[in-house]
C-alpha cells in the first residue's frame, strides 16, 4: 500500500468511528427524550385523574348537601322555592 492508500484508508476508519459514535450517542439520546416524554404523559395523566377526582367529589357533596336542604325544609316551602325559582318567566 502506498502512503495515499493509507491515508485515505486511515481517513475512512475515522469517519466511520466518528459516526458509529454519532449513532450511539443519537440512540441514548433518543431513549432518554422517550423515557421523559413517558413520564411527563403520566404525570399528566395522574393529574387529569385527579383532578377529575376532585370535582366528582365536590359535585357529589355538593348535591348532598341540596338534598339535605330539600330533606330539612317543609312541604310547602319546597313548593315555594321551585316556583320562585324554576317557572319559565
Amino acid at each position: 500500500m502506498s502512503f495515499i492508500e493509507m491515508l485515505i484508508a486511515g481517513f475512512f476508519a475515522v469517519v466511520a468511528i466518528a459516526a458509529g459514535a454519532f449513532g450511539i450517542g443519537h440512540s441514548k439520546g433518543k431513549g432518554k427524550a422517550e423515557q421523559a416524554a413517558t413520564e411527563r404523559e403520566t404525570k399528566t395523566k395522574i393529574e387529569q385523574a385527579q383532578a377529575a377526582t376532585e370535582r366528582q367529589t365536590k359535585t357529589s357533596k355538593e348535591a348532598a348537601d341540596v338534598q339535605d336542604t330539600v330533606t330539612r325544609m317543609p312541604g310547602s316551602a319546597v313548593d315555594d322555592e321551585l316556583r320562585s325559582d324554576w317557572l319559565n318567566k
